[in-house]
């Protein structure tokens, strides 16, 4: 039996090799039920010598390539250069590696998921496009201080709603994307399941949000919900943890 897929975008600034330290809890939960493919954004932003810090041995420093899916410029008007060579990199993806059940994003990656799932599930006319890329709309998603793609030439992308099954964490304390800005792209979507966890800008590690994320992914991966793969997190009801709401 072939196992999902799941297309997983790392924030901006990051690269895919981070982004794995960083959705370490996620990747737990998953296990080996499904294929995770972690891709670098094709915008180079330059490099960040860094310290890892508690991602992993605090004593190792590690040259990371600084990427990006877009810089947004604000002036006279608000432009996300390098969108398009985004959009033709996923494309690309979707077509030679697809395809795909859902994607993970964070931050800037959880917006350009939703501007996939959306030009995806709402083919348009508009000035974003995938081509003529073959491929099934998302059936979820899994987001982590996503916002809106603010340009309001993309505005259009945000008018359907979307109705594949979403998972949001929001951190209260997050002051790289504001809460409310991730608040407001929820309303995008006819009932996504909201997890708010007492932190700020990252994918919670405790296994409280692993058991959120167990219990929301076993409707797509229902072999997670087997006794076997619940020992490490314990299962649960995602209502029981996560705020459901309506958009």
């Amino acid at each position: 039996m072939t196992k999902p897929k799941i297309l997983c975008l790392h924030g901006f600034g990051e690269n895919a090799e981070l982004f794995k330290v960083r959705a370490r809890n996620f990747r737990a939960v998953i296990g080996d039920t499904a294929d995770l493919v972690f891709l670098d954004g094709p915008v180079d932003i330059g490099s960040l010598h860094m310290t890892t810090g508690g991602l992993v041995d605090a004593s190792i420093a590690r040259e990371f390539t600084n990427l990006g899916w877009w810089w947004m410029r604000r002036g006279r008007s608000f432009e996300a250069r390098g969108i398009g060579k985004t959009l033709d990199l996923i494309s690309k993806v979707l077509t030679e590696q697809g395809p795909f059940d859902g994607i993970l994003g964070f931050s800037q990656g959880g917006s350009l998921a939703i501007v996939i799932s959306s030009l995806l599930a709402n083919p348009s006319d508009g000035p974003l496009s995938l081509g003529d890329v073959a491929h099934p709309p998302i059936k979820f998603l899994v987001l982590a201080g996503a916002f809106q793609l603010e340009v309001p030439e993309y505005e259009y992308l945000y008018k359907q709603p979307l109705t594949m099954p979403s998972l949001h964490m929001v951190g209260t304390y997050d002051t790289v994307v504001d809460p409310e800005r991730s608040k407001l792209v929820q309303g995008y979507f006819d009932s996504p399941d909201i997890f708010e966890f007492v932190g700020g800008h990252f994918i919670p590690q405790s296994p409280k949000c692993a058991r959120v994320m167990r219990a929301f992914l076993t409707q797509f991966i229902p072999v997670l919900g087997d006794s076997k793969n619940e020992q490490s997190t314990g299962s649960t009801d995602v209502a029981a943890e996560a705020v459901a709401v309506s958009a």
